[in-house]
């Protein structure tokens, strides 16, 4: 025997395609959801680009500056040098140390890094052992101390020089 298929219901068609439209509403907001999360990971990825081609960008325009940087300021430490050669020419180390404002080993640098090439008859040659200052100094740069003069005190206001026709003789 053959068994007959059952008829459906009107009710029975009407729901189903009602189901079929829901589900199809259904996958079609999935679809659009699924396609806009792949926009949004698709944008997070050009985002990571952009940024990480930015950063490598910055890191070159960084070192570029830093190069142009010291090449300047070789430029600069050049005149610097120049300029205590020329001051030691006229006076000691010390000397120019306190008028720079700088430690005397940062004077004794500079002037090594450019020597002066050209010493003047008369002039003291600076930096050597046993060359004459214009201010106090031994040949290794110490400061020559008055025992007889208190610390502190200017040679005029000790008495320890002499006299220089202004003040009556002791």
């Amino acid at each position: 025997m053959v068994q007959r298929k059952q008829r459906r219901s009107t009710r029975e068609v009407e729901a189903r395609e009602k189901v079929r439209a829901r589900r199809a509403d259904h996958w079609a907001r999935e679809q659009q959801l699924e396609d806009l999360a792949t926009a949004y990971e698709v944008a997070a990825q050009e985002i990571e680009d952009v940024t990480t081609t930015t950063e490598d960008k910055i890191a070159a325009y960084a070192v570029r500056l830093r190069r142009e940087a010291e090449e300047a300021k070789r430029g600069l430490w050049g005149q610097q040098a120049e300029s205590v050669s020329q001051m030691l020419e006229l006076d000691g180390v010390r000397s120019v140390a306190d008028r720079l404002g700088e430690p005397v080993e940062a004077v004794r640098k500079l002037a090594a890094a450019r020597p002066s090439t050209t010493h003047r008859p008369g002039r003291p040659e600076h930096g050597r052992p046993g060359a004459t200052s214009t201010s106090p100094e031994t040949g290794a740069g110490q400061p020559v101390t008055d025992p007889s003069r208190p610390a502190g005190v200017a040679p005029t206001e000790a008495g320890s020089m002499p006299f220089d026709g202004n003040t009556a003789a002791a």
